[in-house]
């Protein structure tokens, strides 16, 4: 009995080590999601099916909300996307409304969107802010270089008749930026009719006919530097830059989200100096109602893997999540991404 009880003893003593180290192994076992393990979400979050609201398909908004939405996924299994197209002026209302969970915004239409203010006709007060600082798109006026103007100021305090060219009405951001510049000048169309001059709202893709055949002095657009449509007008026709002035670029800074931006001298063969002006950037968007732990674990993807995030397009190269909490008007942040953004240093 006693050899028995050695024995015994004796195979329990040469598989105590093999217990000890049976948890050794785990973390190099491939199923075992290391990064959730460290993540800042709670143990009871159970992860999240999102709808998400991009842009038209086959443009850039819905080709990068798609790889975004990839990425998020292949980094963390327990969410899933559905991405449907939208528009830079409909999603802020879309994912007020809930009718999608996250998406991409501009900044300054979600304030419109938050504060009920045109184009929209209520207020969407459970839009949110998650980050900002994508896409820049940069406001240019350009003139033709024989219009006897230096300043826009001058346009409106000489009442000259100017024929202004912008995109659609309604659907696009240029065309609400310019109207918002006649509402600081206590302008209308009207005034501009009656000082001999027109208003024009066409699409960009009929722009370098318009201008060839003399029909407009000053157009008014919004883009990604340097603008595809004025290179193409360029080509034909002699062009100079008109800097905002100080005072309009002050008031839709403060009023609207929008950001100062310089267009560096030489960004145009026909612009040798450096005009003034704003951008609006992109920025990700979400329903209020969204849990805290979803957006968190969103924000810490985008840093882990923060190289990929900006491969994703060259306009993201700018992105920085020590700013991306900043720049989004009224509009709150996120209970989750302000969350984050502390606990990560990035905001105090």
């Amino acid at each position: 009995d006693m050899k028995r009880i050695l024995a015994l003893t004796l195979a329990v003593i040469m598989l105590l080590p093999l217990v000890g180290c049976g948890n050794t192994d785990q973390p190099d076992d491939p199923s075992v999601n290391t990064e959730q393990q460290t993540s800042g979400v709670s143990d009871s979050w159970m992860g999240a099916d999102l709808n998400g609201v991009a842009g038209a398909v086959g443009g850039g908004w819905y080709s990068t909300f798609a790889a975004f939405t990839e990425l998020v996924m292949e980094k963390e299994p327990m969410i899933s996307f559905k991405v449907s197209p939208g528009s830079g002026i409909g999603n802020s209302a879309t994912i007020g409304e809930g009718t999608f969970d996250m998406g991409w915004v501009y900044p300054p239409m979600a304030q419109l969107a938050y504060e009920g203010q045109t184009p929209y006709e209520e207020k969407y007060e459970n839009i949110r802010m998650v980050a900002t600082g994508l896409s820049p798109q940069v406001i240019e006026v350009v003139a033709r270089a024989s219009v006897d103007v230096d300043s826009i100021d001058d346009i409106f305090k000489d009442h000259v008749g100017i024929r202004w060219l912008t995109p659609n009405k309604g659907s696009t951001t240029p065309a609400l930026f310019f109207d918002i510049m006649l509402q600081y000048y206590n302008t209308t169309e009207s005034d501009i009719k009656s000082w001999g001059g027109s208003t024009t709202y066409t699409p960009y893709s009929d722009w370098a006919q318009f201008v060839q055949d003399g029909h407009a002095d000053i157009m008014f657009n919004q883009g990604s530097m340097p603008f595809s449509t004025t290179q193409e007008i360029a080509a034909n026709t002699s062009l100079k830059l008109l800097s905002l002035p100080e005072g309009l670029r002050n008031y839709m800074v403060e009023k609207y989200a929008l950001q100062e931006y310089t267009i560096a001298g030489g960004t145009y063969d026909f612009e040798d100096q450096d005009i003034n002006t704003l951008q609006m950037c992109s920025g990700l968007g979400c329903n209020a109602e969204l849990d805290d732990d979803t957006v968190y674990r969103i924000l810490e993807i985008i840093e882990a893997n923060l190289d990929e995030f900006k491969s994703i397009s060259a306009s993201f190269s700018n992105f920085d999540l020590a700013t991306a909490w900043q720049n989004t008007g009224s509009v709150p942040l996120h209970p989750g991404a302000e969350r984050f953004y502390r606990e990560h240093g990035y905001m105090t």
